[in-house]
């Protein structure tokens, strides 16, 4: 008993040393071990359709659509869905050989980027109406991307191709994948055409950032290609793929891991009770700091919605990351953007906050880094201030997600004020296509049409 105790004193005084700062000839040092990450090694279950939306979402929509309970703002986005200009129950599909983006005057991703478009929203439409016919031209639009398409190319930027249309397409085919319309053969080769043509990308993206540093490219580049990996290991039901992104999320050295992606935290200056999250585009341009937003609200839900059958593995819930960070992100996002007029698109008011109140905390992009093996460092910025630019107010699709998450799942009662007025003069929100968002790829970065699916009253 005596060794017993001797040892439990032992440890207790190794324990506390251990947790405080010792002085010596150099000075003090502080002792307090670093919590370690511990990768995710896991093994999912897939419930499919799981990427963004589960079943039981689509049911209850479609359910509340038939019996007529469907707050009005969901009944309106089916009506904008339905005259989207991408939706078409004879839909050709227009597949090329190879999808080439960044190099100018020999261009050609748009096309897949409307097809994909046109893919999802008519997913979605199938899954809320059981009218078959949209089913049928998701079909064919997969099918004949998969058995045309080989390779997605271009300079750096094929990555971004690869990300922003690599998840449209996969989240489509998720949608659509119990549809007995869908030949088995046909499915099976859309799966594997999804690994080989546009994860593999991504991948490579992810993996070597093309020789530059982990932090060169922004946050966006890191956040689009996470969708499409995840999107497509869900797809796939690729526990690798998943856990690859989960861990690159909370752990990751690029900008699309949480650290770096909220890289700073600040009073709200209009309300001391608040905590905001400085976005790590929000120096560069407004435009790019909401599409980085966006699609990491893109990148929750989607591992969200895994998680809810698999809720052993806290890791997945990307919302409650860092004490809410992508919240605390968005608050900040969504008011520096905002203004207090009424119209949807955001474009009539004064701004809720002034360009000299919103607080930034300096950010060093790329400064004495080692990109392409030591360049010269002539293409890095000392960021001292929010960007007031030309893009400030514009809106993109996605405040539903946030707002959904926050206040209706989570049922937090505080943290999203600027975030709620945004979901709610822009609702409905819709999607790629809209007036409000451009007609070229930033208009088709995120998926949209968050007012049909998660809104509720």
């Amino acid at each position: 008993m005596k060794i017993q105790i001797l040892s439990f004193l032992t440890a207790a005084a190794i324990a506390a040393g251990m947790t405080s700062c010792q002085e010596n000839e150099y000075g003090v040092v502080d002792l307090t071990p670093v919590e370690r990450y511990t990768p995710v090694d896991g093994q999912y279950t897939y419930n499919h359709p799981c990427v963004l939306y589960n079943q039981a979402d689509f049911d209850r929509v479609k359910n509340s659509l038939a019996d007529g309970s469907a707050p009005q703002a969901v009944k309106d986005e089916l009506a904008a869905l339905k005259s989207s200009r991408h939706v078409d129950k004879n839909y050709t599909p227009n597949p090329t050989t190879d999808v080439r983006r960044g190099i100018s005057g020999d261009e050609n991703y748009t096309i897949a980027m409307r097809d994909a478009a046109a893919a999802y929203q008519m997913a979605l439409l199938w899954q809320v109406t059981g009218e078959n016919e949209y089913a049928d031209a998701v079909v064919r639009i997969l099918n004949a991307w998969a058995n045309t398409c080989t390779l997605v190319t271009g300079n750096t930027n094929k990555a971004l191709a690869a990300g922003a249309q690599g998840y449209t397409f996969a989240a489509a085919g998720e949608i659509v994948r119990n549809y007995s319309g869908w030949a088995p053969a046909d499915f099976t080769k859309f799966k594997t055409w999804m690994k080989d043509v546009w994860a593999s990308v991504c991948l490579d993206f992810l993996e070597t950032k093309y020789g530059n540093c982990a932090t060169h490219y922004w946050s966006n580049w890191d956040l689009v290609t996470m969708n499409a990996y995840l999107a497509i290991g869900i797809l796939n039901d690729d526990n690798a793929m998943v856990n690859y992104v989960v861990n690159l999320f909370h752990n990751g050295t690029g900008n699309g891991a949480v650290k770096n992606l909220v890289n700073a935290f600040h009073v709200n200056p209009l309300d001391p009770t608040e905590t905001i999250g400085q976005n790590q585009e929000s120096g560069r341009d407004q435009g790019h700091a909401m599409m980085s937003c966006m699609v990491a609200g893109t990148l929750a839900q989607m591992a969200y919605t895994l998680y809810k059958d698999n809720t052993q593995i806290k890791e997945l819930d990307f919302f409650a990351a860092n004490d809410n960070a992508l919240m605390k992100m968005a608050e900040y996002v969504v008011l520096t953007n905002l203004r207090d007029g009424s119209d949807n698109a955001n474009k009539n008011g004064l701004w809720v906050i002034s360009a000299d109140k919103i607080p930034f905390t300096t950010y060093n992009y790329c400064i004495d880094c080692a990109c392409n093996g030591g360049r010269p460092h002539d293409h890095g910025a000392v960021q001292t201030k929010f960007a007031d630019d030309g893009g400030r107010g514009g809106v993109r699709p996605g405040c539903e997600i946030y707002l959904h998450h926050y206040a209706k799942v989570k049922n937090l009662g505080s943290g999203y004020k600027y975030i709620k007025q945004m979901a709610d003069k822009m609702r409905p929100e819709c999607g790629s296509g809209d007036t409000r968002y451009s007609l070229n790829s930033g208009g088709y970065d995120q998926l949209g049409w968050g007012t049909l699916m998660l809104y509720t009253e």
